[in-house]
């Protein structure tokens, strides 16, 4: 793991790179907490004083995804933002639970995570992975949210973004070293600057006895695997028809975020989506693949921000 001092520095270097302005260069506070058998990391930026925005990021993604965003946010929100069960630096599902449905886990962690955190409510945002959890989450805890947030996901999406994002991950399962994985980074996003991408792979890598590696959980789920085809496809309509009612069951404003470039969700699903919401608005975020926050940190906050102010935090 980077060095404060190195952790600073590289930050710096990711802002500048990228012309992200900023108030003031500061590192989140590393905490952890005990939920449902696993121990929970999550970064605080501090200002507890202000409107909680609970953060929950994507898969094969950190809490640190939103680093760049949270150094502006910051002055206006308490930024907390969570790693999720088999990411970063959490803890992993314990064996007995493995072949449980992780969609159903994580939807749990979100009610027991934002338990925790104790406030009467918060802007909850959530991206892809962390944006279905939060989808799930809403409609039946709207007394706990003052506005809800949603990165480039929607219940249909398009196939073609996921099978590329999964055969990148499975093609640098094991790399040699770091400077392989950010060559590799590079030609995958070249809409992002070399000292961006490095920053986001030093928070996203482990070095392991063959080199480097994600810090994820990548074990093999057997219940899903056992299935055969039609049956899968069938769990996932199932699955999908869920999510339309948890989308039409949402009453907290949302705020639903497109990237420009995403390969994921499309213009015509984003519009689907917020036309099902009770109170839904749409923004599309220029420049910006699926990885809305991390592309684009500048327009995201500022974006996010607009939301809240124009929308404010009663009713």
């Amino acid at each position: 793991m980077t060095t404060t001092a190195n952790y600073l520095d590289d930050m710096k270097a990711c802002a500048e790179a990228i012309g992200m302005e900023v108030p003031e260069y500061v590192l989140p506070e590393d905490r952890w907490v005990h939920l449902n058998g696993i121990d929970f990391h999550y970064l605080d930026w501090g200002n507890a004083h202000l409107p909680p925005l609970v953060l929950l990021h994507g898969g094969s993604l950190t809490a640190h995804t939103w680093d760049m965003a949270c150094l502006w946010l910051r002055q206006y929100y308490h930024c907390i933002a969570l790693d999720q069960r088999g990411h970063g630096d959490t803890g992993w599902t314990p064996d007995d639970q493995i072949n449980e449905d992780n969609s159903d886990l994580m939807a749990q962690d979100t009610e027991a995570f934002i338990n925790y955190l104790a406030y009467p409510r918060v802007i909850l945002c959530g991206m892809s992975m962390g944006g279905m959890n939060s989808l799930r989450y809403a409609p039946t805890h709207a007394e706990r949210l003052y506005r809800l947030i949603i990165v480039d996901i929607a219940p249909v999406t398009m196939q073609a973004g996921i099978l590329e994002m999964e055969a990148f991950r499975k093609e640098t399962e094991t790399m040699r070293s770091f400077d392989d994985f950010l060559e590799r980074a590079v030609k995958f996003n070249p809409q992002r600057k070399p000292a961006h991408l490095k920053y986001s792979l030093l928070h996203s890598l482990k070095q392991v006895e063959d080199g480097w590696t994600w810090k994820q959980d990548h074990r093999r789920r057997e219940s899903m695997e056992s299935l055969s085809e039609d049956e899968q496809k069938a769990a996932r309509e199932q699955r999908t028809k869920e999510l339309w009612s948890d989308v039409k069951g949402i009453t907290t404003p949302t705020l639903l975020m497109r990237g420009e470039i995403s390969k994921i969700l499309s213009k015509e699903n984003a519009d689907e989506m917020v036309a099902a919401m009770v109170d839904a608005e749409q923004v599309m975020i220029p420049g910006a693949t699926h990885s809305v926050q991390g592309d684009n940190p500048r327009d995201f906050s500022r974006e996010l921000h607009a939301f809240i102010e124009r929308r404010g935090l009663e009713g």
